[in-house]
């Protein structure tokens, strides 16, 4: 009967360890699909990049067409391109290289939270200097062009002044928008990384 017993118990014994187990590994495939879903929620931050990178070039060689057509000085084209470039060089070492893979690896992700909160700061500082300078160049650009009017050699080119004028303000608006819209989006998108990263690891109760 004693044998008996102990049998029993040893087979609980052996059953409720490989529960112990199966568990674990369970926690463990939890853990990294939720850290695949974090990883995957800011990639499309890093595909954003990638596409201001790509479009500098465009935007380049369509303006240096527009500036003379406009009677915008190179002076101002020469600020658009310094803007664009600072700018995307700002995203990319807030959006991209502040955060590795590493970071998501779970015994770094309290030190992650304080990295996304960081990027957040650093966002709303970008805006702040962006913005004022966007408005800036638009207005300067507008004050140019504006200027060239009545120095206009032909139709076309009046017609052509005066059409970007009204664009400039259209796609100006629309612009800022879009921007605030993309801001607004990434903080986001932070914020609900956090809130995995915090669900992740706040202590069992």
């Amino acid at each position: 009967m004693n044998n008996d017993n102990i049998n029993e118990l040893e087979t609980m014994r052996r059953q409720l360890e490989d529960l112990k187990a199966q568990l674990a590994k369970q926690e463990i495939v939890n853990d990294r699909l939720i850290i695949d879903a974090m990883k995957k929620k800011m990639t499309w931050i890093k595909k954003y990049v990638v596409l201001q990178v790509c479009l500098i070039p465009v935007i380049a060689v369509v303006w240096s067409a527009i500036v003379p057509i406009c009677g915008i000085s190179w002076w101002n084209y020469a600020f658009l391109i310094a803007m664009c470039c600072i700018d995307v060089f700002a995203d990319y070492r807030i959006n991209v290289s502040s955060i590795t893979d590493d970071d998501y690896l779970r015994g770094n992700l309290v030190d992650t939270v304080t990295k996304l909160l960081r990027m957040k700061r650093s966002r709303a500082v970008q805006m702040a200097v962006s913005v004022p300078a966007i408005i800036a160049w638009l207005l300067w650009a507008g004050i140019e062009a504006y200027n060239a009017l009545p120095e206009a050699t032909s139709e076309f080119q009046q017609a052509f002044i005066a059409g970007g004028l009204v664009g400039g303000v259209i796609g100006g608006i629309c612009g800022l928008i879009f921007a605030f819209s993309i801001y607004r989006k990434m903080q986001r998108t932070n914020d609900e990384v956090i809130a995995q990263i915090n669900d992740l690891t706040k202590p069992e109760e």
